[in-house]
């Protein structure tokens, strides 16, 4: 009787936990209602490796704080609980399939993968419904980590609000692959690392107009190359006083030695950024476009924008266009006037030029 009661206590207790944590979570976009074409995501920054069940609880733990946040799609570290090998679909990733299919989010899961006699640094890409819907095969693997390289080589991944592709750590050292990315349209590139990246994160996100996602320091790049802006940190890592809260000196006794320092607790372990990105922002060259450009922008004046143009900061002959009214799509905009994306432009000259290349004609 008395472990039954204790059973009962302890599911009353999570039971109020969740209706509380539920009361407090932040509802998914409803696209149909924004501007453009938004979704949420969150790096995750816990770090490589560690005691697998420990890293596995904490990585846990973020999934709930970014679900009850609305996020879309939520991205792990590179082998972020340890590098023993395991199936997909296998234990970890079962266990964050639970959470996916609880908040109705994307998580991509990257684990140390048991395929046959096999071993790889694997991406795993688990659906809103808790589903595997695909992986990616680290590429170029790092000196020492003992795991086979992929032949499958960048994958591009369909989800229900645009198309996004997944590179890890060591992968960022090789354009080839980044342009790859850009070869399958992709409109987010996800780095899972066991590093911050730096400056090259900088270079191939201006460079391919796509939104990277970095899960080593969070840095999250925008398509024009810079840091993102706004992010949302739900969490830091550190100690938060609880209690009374003052410091030592604030809580000496008038008349005697200083009080007890306030109980200290720790906050969730690693960092979380959140940021709502708009796929639907997109570039377009000067290039033939200026009376097109014009028309449209009379045309639908309170519904689009323009965000950068070529200036005396940067001599990139390029608009960046975003829809500002609910319902809008500034890709839709350009069609209607006929106005190529950069990335349009930039794919069919290439296959028209090296055409006529092997042809031997001129242009």
């Amino acid at each position: 009787m008395k472990a039954s009661a204790q059973q009962l206590i302890v599911v009353l207790i999570g039971s109020l936990v969740s209706i509380s944590a539920a009361a407090q979570s932040v509802p998914q976009l409803v696209r149909a209602q924004l501007p453009g074409r938004q979704v949420k995501v969150a790096a995750i920054c816990i770090g490589f490796g560690g005691e697998h069940d420990a890293k596995l609880k904490l990585a846990l733990e973020h999934l709930h704080v970014a679900g009850k946040n609305g996020v879309d799609i939520a991205c792990l570290p590179e082998e972020f609980a340890g590098t023993k090998a395991e199936p997909v679909p296998g234990p970890t990733t079962n266990a964050v399939a639970e959470l996916a299919k609880q908040y109705h989010m994307y998580v991509i899961c990257p684990i140390r993968e048991q395929a046959g006699d096999r071993e790889y640094n694997t991406a795993v890409l688990l659906d809103r419904q808790g589903q595997v819907a695909g992986y990616y095969r680290k590429v170029f693997v790092f000196w020492g980590e003992k795991v086979h390289c992929s032949t499958e080589g960048v994958r591009v991944f369909e989800t229900d609000f645009g198309r996004i592709s997944i590179l890890t750590c060591f992968d960022l050292n090789y354009p080839e692959l980044w342009q790859r990315c850009d070869d399958l349209d992709a409109e987010i590139v996800f780095w899972p690392s066991a590093y911050g990246g730096g400056s090259p994160l900088n270079a191939f996100a201006i460079l391919y107009h796509y939104y990277i996602v970095p899960v080593g320091a969070g840095n999250i790049m925008d398509i024009t190359g810079k840091p993102f802006t706004p992010v949302e940190k739900p969490l830091e890592t550190g100690l938060r006083p609880q209690g009374r809260g003052a410091s030592d000196a604030d809580a000496r006794d008038k008349n005697g030695p200083p009080a007890p320092p306030a109980p200290q607790a720790p906050l969730l372990a690693g960092k979380q950024f959140i940021a709502t990105l708009d796929l639907d922002r997109c570039f377009a060259h000067y290039d033939f476009n200026r009376p097109k450009v014009e028309k449209m922008l009379k045309e639908h004046e309170g519904e689009i924008k323009v965000e950068r143009m070529l200036s005396e900061e940067d001599l990139a002959p390029w608009w960046l266009f975003q829809a500002t009214k609910p319902g809008v799509r500034a890709r839709d905009l350009l069609q209607e006037h006929q106005i190529e994306t950069l990335r349009a432009y930039q794919h069919r000259s290439r296959r028209q030029i090296n055409e006529a290349r092997e042809k031997g004609e001129r242009i």
